[in-house]
C-alpha cells in the first residue's frame, strides 16, 4: 500500500472520528474521542521531550491526568461552576509531582518537572478549551468550524505552497513552509469559516489560520530540536496524534480569547 493511499485512508478515519464526536452530540462519544487525543497527545509529548520517566507507569499517570483534566473541565462547562471541586484531584496530582520531584535525581529534576507541567498545560489544558464551545449548543458550531477551517488551512497551504511556493516562511523551523502557502491556507480558512459561521464572521478564519500556523511551527521547532520527523507513528502516513492536533492546541485558546475580547467589548459598549 502506497504512502498516499495510507494517508488518505487513515486521514479519513481520523476526520470521521472527529466529525462523529462533534456532530452526534453524544457526550460519551465526544469524551472517548477527545479523551484519546488528550491521553495519546500527552504520552507523545513525554516521549518527544524525553522526560526521565524511567517507569512507563509514570507516563501513564501523566497522560491519565490530562484526560482527567479534560473530563473535569467538561463537567464544569456543562453543569456549572459548582462542579469546580472536580479539579481538586487534579491539583492534588500536580502537588504530588512537585513533592515527588524533591526525591528525584537532583540534576535532571528542574528540567523534567518543567517538561511534565508544560505538557499538562499544552495538551490537557489547551485541549480542554474545546469544552467551552462543545457544551453550549449555541457555540458548538464554532468548535466544528475550528476543525474544518484548520483542515482547509492545511489543504490550501499545501496546494498553494507546492505549486507557487518560492519565499520561505520560517526556514530555520520548517523549511518547506512558504509565504505563498500561508496565504493559500489563510484564504481557504476564511472561506471555510464564512461558509460555516456566515460571511459576517469570516474574519475569525484569519485568527484560525494564524494560530494554526503558529501551532504547527511550535511543534516543528520542538521536533527539530530533538531530531525527529514525527511525534509518533500511531496514524500510518500521518505520524502521531500531536502531529494532527498541534494546530488545534494553539487555535482553541486563541479563538476563545479573541471571542472573549469581542464579547467583553460588546458588554461594555452596550452598557
Amino acid at each position: 500500500m502506497s504512502n498516499l493511499v495510507k494517508r488518505a485512508i487513515f486521514g479519513s478515519l481520523y476526520v470521521g472520528l472527529i466529525l462523529a464526536a462533534l456532530l452526534l452530540r453524544e457526550h460519551l462519544v465526544y469524551m472517548i474521542v477527545f479523551g484519546l487525543l488528550a491521553f495519546l497527545g500527552t504520552w507523545e509529548w513525554s516521549n518527544l521531550v524525553s522526560t526521565h520517566r524511567l517507569f512507563p507507569l509514570r507516563r501513564i499517570f501523566d497522560a491519565t491526568a490530562a484526560v482527567y483534566l479534560f473530563w473535569a473541565t467538561h463537567e464544569i462547562a456543562d453543569k456549572g461552576i459548582a462542579y469546580a471541586a472536580f479539579l481538586v484531584p487534579y491539583a492534588g496530582y500536580l502537588l504530588y509531582i512537585l513533592v515527588r520531584s524533591i526525591y528525584s535525581e537532583r540534576q535532571a529534576m528542574p528540567t523534567d518537572l518543567a517538561k511534565v507541567i508544560f505538557g499538562q498545560i499544552y495538551v490537557g489544558g489547551f485541549l480542554s478549551i474545546a469544552n467551552i464551545f462543545y457544551t453550549d449548543t449555541d457555540t458548538s458550531i464554532i468548535l466544528l468550524t475550528i476543525f474544518v477551517s484548520i483542515w482547509a488551512n492545511d489543504t490550501g497551504a499545501y496546494l498553494a505552497g507546492s505549486t507557487l511556493g518560492r519565499h520561505k516562511l520560517f526556514p530555520s523551523v520548517s523549511p518547506k513552509k512558504s509565504w505563498e502557502g500561508f496565504v493559500g491556507g489563510l484564504i481557504a480558512a476564511v472561506v471555510a469559516t464564512g461558509l460555516l459561521l456566515g460571511w459576517e464572521q469570516c474574519y475569525i478564519g484569519v485568527i484560525i489560520s494564524i494560530a494554526a500556523t503558529w501551532g504547527d511551527l511550535f511543534e516543528s521547532m520542538v521536533k527539530r530540536s530533538v531530531g525527529v520527523k514525527d511525534s509518533g507513528n500511531i496514524i500510518p502516513g500521518h505520524g502521531g496524534i500531536l502531529d494532527r492536533i498541534d494546530s488545534l492546541l494553539f487555535t482553541l485558546p486563541f479563538v476563545a480569547f479573541f471571542l472573549w475580547v469581542v464579547y467583553t467589548y460588546q458588554l461594555i459598549h452596550l452598557a
